[in-house]
């Protein structure tokens, strides 16, 4: 799906931050949870998200943009989080994740963090952002068109 961007009119403000490149175990165990049980969850460990976050912070899905990537925080733990990878100069920035604790969601998130980068990305000089969902993904996917994704051809 894609998006051209637009400054959002965000929900009343929440906590957040950038994210950290410090913040590599709390993201796995966000990961972990976000996705356990879900029509994405393949059987993964948390072992297999720790791993999946060294590989998104080394580089994986691109450079991650971390002056466009957030997170929430409630006490100890990471509530959500939107990251956002850069393949290479010149190419269009990619929802790497956004994930939400089970607890968490449907408090409005997600979509808080996206539109706080999407604001980023603008102010970056960027107008337009990826993602991909998973077909059948029924909540993300609306998510998304009501924030303007549209479905795009594969390349």
């Amino acid at each position: 799906m894609e998006l051209r961007l637009t400054r959002q009119t965000c929900a009343p403000p929440r906590s957040f931050r950038a994210v950290r490149r410090s913040d590599r175990e709390d993201l796995a165990i966000l990961l972990y949870a976000a996705f356990r049980g879900t029509l994405d969850d393949e059987g993964e460990t948390f072992s297999g998200a720790l791993v999946e976050i060294d590989r998104t912070l080394a580089g994986k899905y691109g450079d991650l943009l971390i002056d466009c990537s957030f997170v929430a925080e409630r006490g100890e733990f990471l509530v959500s989080a939107c990251l956002i990878g850069l393949a290479e100069p010149g190419t269009v920035p990619l929802v790497v994740f956004s994930m939400t604790r089970p607890d968490d969601q449907h408090q409005g998130w997600a979509r808080f963090l996206l539109q706080r980068s999407i604001d980023a990305l603008i102010d970056r000089g960027y107008d337009r952002l990826q993602l991909i969902v998973t077909d059948g993904n029924e909540p993300a996917q609306r998510l998304y068109e009501s924030l303007g994704f549209e479905s795009i051809d594969p390349p």
